[in-house]
């Protein structure tokens, strides 16, 4: 009888933990927050040997350009070009959450990011100093506006409220009143898109409220200093 008992016990202990390991199968590694699962990487990708070709091309065809323009400009010392602006991982994962929360409280989705680039005034009076003259890129949000995909910024009105706003629309508005002024050059005195007026409002003067740009820039540029190293030339 003890034997009997003693089977009947090791039996439902079996039955348990099968019934616990079954259990366990069913539970995913993954949670809601994890997020989409990983299924490779981007399609455009490309291999280092392409990446090098594409800087070699850059290198023969645009940057002796720049440096014989820029020392013709100013004789009194060597230009060296910019090959590359880099970013902090950090940095880029908050810009991703800043511009992602700002347009959802203006109700927007975003498409895409557009790489513009650009040049840092030779005047000095956008970004450091050390820059005047460089090439370098900014970074520009888009969204589905009436079926065409557009740079925005973020519009808060009197009330709070934010809204999607075109880059084009305000650039087109501030465009005319120049036009208006005469022939589209600028008169003493009135508001324009020179560099000073962008650094008094990081979008464009405009509305009762606020306008909040999600415009990156500001990446760490080498060169200058003219001693900086890269990934793919011969440093």
């Amino acid at each position: 009888m003890k034997t009997s008992h003693k089977n009947l016990r090791n039996v439902l202990f079996l039955l348990v933990l099968a019934s616990g390991l079954v259990a366990c199968e069913g539970i995913s590694d993954h949670t809601d927050d994890d997020g989409p699962e990983y299924d490779g990487p981007p399609k455009q990708i490309i291999s280092v040997q392409q990446a090098k070709t594409m800087y070699d091309s850059y290198t023969d065809r645009r940057v002796s350009i720049i440096k014989e323009y820029e020392e013709q400009e100013d004789t009194t010392q060597e230009f060296y070009p910019t090959r590359y602006g880099q970013y902090t991982y950090e940095t880029m994962k908050h810009y991703m959450d800043f511009i992602e929360d700002e347009a959802k409280m203006a109700k927007v989705e975003i498409k895409g990011l557009r790489f513009y680039f650009s040049n840092y005034p030779a005047d000095g009076s956008v970004g450091n100093s050390q820059y005047a003259r460089h090439n370098s890129f900014f970074l520009l949000p888009t969204a589905d506006f009436n079926g065409e995909e557009l740079g925005f910024f973020i519009r808060v009105d009197g009330d709070g409220n934010r809204n999607a706003v075109p880059v084009r629309d305000v650039v087109k508005r501030y465009g005319k009143r120049l036009r208006k002024n005469g022939n589209g050059s600028q008169q003493q005195g009135s508001p324009g898109f020179g560099s000073k007026m962008l650094l008094l409002n990081p979008v464009f003067q405009g509305g009762n409220g606020e306008d909040i740009s999600l415009t990156l820039n500001d990446a760490h540029l080498i060169p200058p200093p003219p001693s900086g190293k890269d990934d793919f030339g011969d440093n």
